[in-house]
């Protein structure tokens, strides 16, 4: 059998026992900051602060809900965030999916079939959006990683202050900022009638 072969059952199997893999899936703050993407001095930081908890089990280890929080706040930061406003935002998003899922569970069954058919035709709009706006949403995703590439040079020290005056995290922060007003326009416009 080959590896995309095994990865596409093994991902059913884990659809299919409710998660009860992935909820007893621990990692150590090492191996979960290299699945992250941060690095264990950042991860461990912010448990301290108390920004993301480790799992119940293991003070040092963490299960994938500690994960995406803080893949979440690791991408949050490269819009140009803050540490605290980029886990406020991913803890508000997180407690909103929380209320979703609970709503959803609480529904009879023909009421919940009924919604995620109204789910499943947003969704089906909103690709054929994006198949036709796909030009300026990669300019978009173009901009964001530019932005990204600003805010890793500025960390390098690699920026130098602009001609007025503005220093390279002020550009990039500001750069951000206007990524994001682009980003919500290009919605406002594109959003159906």
């Amino acid at each position: 059998m080959a590896d995309t072969e095994v990865r596409d059952v093994l991902a059913r199997v884990l659809i299919a026992n409710d998660g009860e893999v992935l909820s007893r899936l621990r990692l150590s703050a090492a191996e979960a900051a290299r699945v992250c993407n941060v690095t264990p001095r950042q991860l461990i930081y912010w448990t301290k602060k108390g920004l993301v908890k480790p799992s119940a089990d293991g003070e040092h280890d963490y299960d994938v809900y500690a994960m995406e929080k803080v893949i979440r706040i690791r991408q949050a930061l490269a819009k140009g965030y803050s540490l605290e406003k980029a886990s406020q935002l991913v803890q508000r998003d997180l407690s909103s999916l929380q209320a979703d899922a609970k709503r959803l569970d609480d529904l009879a069954p023909e009421d919940l079939e009924g919604e995620l058919r109204r789910r499943l035709e947003r969704l089906e709009e909103r690709i054929v959006l994006l198949r036709r706006n796909l030009p300026t949403s990669l300019s978009v995703a173009r901009l964001r990683r530019a932005v990204a590439e600003l805010a890793r040079l500025e960390i390098m020290g690699e920026l130098r202050e602009s001609a007025n005056g503005d220093g390279g995290k002020s550009l990039v922060m500001r750069l951000g900022r206007a990524v994001d007003e682009i980003e919500i326009l290009l919605r406002e416009v594109q959003a159906p009638a």
